[in-house]
């Protein structure tokens, strides 16, 4: 299924994601890349909407921009076919539960689900130093709570706290995946960038069911921040940006309830662990839409084999459920849910920068975010 054709010179371009290519797979003008990732879906069954929802996703190599689904769709739209042997992923939906055969394995001390505890654990007491600072420094009003330190946030604190989480959870990134960095920079970079976003939620999500039972009046925003969501002037910084403030706010409030209704809901009915949510991270970092080649696609299946094993083993052993696919199935549905929040999350991030001049300074907000 893969000829080389040598009157092809650099200058020819893969039909799919238009980097330079001189052989054809599947019967088309592709790289390895596009092909590989056609074979995978093919034989995994799987399929994926559009990161944008408008399935018209830039065709750039390397940048992420074309997600999972344009991909695909592109690679259908010029031709290519994979017919080869069909070795599908046996997956049953019987009610809302997902079949997955997770290989086995034994207790490892150094397994990447405890790796990632570990350094989360150090990642959250790092930032629980530098918020206090923050707090401290920006006079931040303490929430009353019988049992934790909450603060609400205001809009100079929250981009404050910001820039400490993007440098800490760069610690944990590559403490936790250290495979990553046989990766050029770049690919490192736009990982990272993938699954800092996304993962946020999970942590926010997560830390206000944990604290406040739910998402009915505050939010945390961090370690030890929280917004208050009905009062999002409180801690939005509208007053600056004169008569449109209000339009922002109710831009903001919008938002929320979206956010909301998309997460909330699976969020209530998985009712995962600690453990489960930071096995979140590595699957999403597998669910990149960053394209590579075949080396980049090995280490993210080594990361996705070695996630599925621990979490096999913590289920089995430490939860003591023989039969666990419905929890692995709400991951999974957490997972693509906290992609496609974190894809609106970027157009209305783009709506306060370019329509309010919001975060003009904010040079490394902006770039992983953008």
């Amino acid at each position: 299924s893969v000829m080389a054709n040598e009157s092809f010179s650099v200058s020819e371009k893969c039909l799919i994601c238009s980097t330079p290519n001189a052989s054809i797979h599947f019967g088309i003008d592709a790289c390895r890349a596009c092909a590989s990732f056609f074979k995978r879906v093919q034989l995994s069954g799987r399929r994926f909407p559009c990161r944008r929802g408008d399935h018209n996703c830039p065709v750039q190599r390397g940048s992420g921009s074309m997600c999972r689904g344009c991909r695909y769709d592109r690679c259908a739209t010029v031709g290519m076919e994979y017919d080869g042997p069909m070795k599908m992923t046996k997956l049953s939906t019987s009610q809302n539960a997902m079949e997955v055969s997770l290989p086995c394995t034994s207790r490892h001390e150094d397994s990447l689900l405890n790796r990632i505890a570990r350094e989360h654990a150090l990642c959250l007491e790092r930032r629980r130093i530098c918020e206090l600072e923050l707090v401290k420094r920006h006079d931040l009003v303490r929430l009353p709570h019988p049992t934790e330190e909450i603060y609400l946030v205001e809009f100079d604190c929250g981009v404050a706290s910001f820039n400490v989480a993007f440098i800490e959870f760069s610690h944990v990134f590559l403490a936790c995946f250290p495979s990553i960095k046989a990766l050029p920079y770049s690919d490192q970079r736009e990982l990272f960038r993938q699954c800092m976003q996304p993962f946020s939620m999970i942590e926010s999500f997560f830390r206000s069911k944990r604290i406040f039972g739910g998402f009915n009046k505050y939010a945390m925003c961090s370690v030890l921040m929280c917004n208050d969501i009905d009062r999002p002037e409180a801690w939005a910084g509208h007053q600056t940006y004169g008569p449109i403030g209000k339009e922002l706010l109710e831009m903001i409030r919008a938002y929320i309830d979206d956010l909301i209704s998309l997460i909330g809901p699976s969020f209530e009915k998985a009712d995962i662990t600690e453990r489960e949510a930071q096995a979140l991270l590595p699957l999403l970092l597998c669910e990149s839409d960053l394209q590579g080649d075949d080396r980049y696609q090995s280490i993210l299946d080594e990361i996705r084999n070695e996630i599925l094993n621990d979490l096999r083993r913590f289920y089995t052993e430490e939860m003591g459920l023989s039969e666990y696919s419905t929890r692995l199935g709400n991951l999974f549905t957490l997972c693509h849910i906290c992609r496609e929040s974190n894809a609106k999350f970027q157009e209305f991030f783009r709506m306060q920068v370019t329509v309010f001049d919001l975060y003009v300074t904010e040079t490394l907000l902006k770039d992983m975010i953008l």
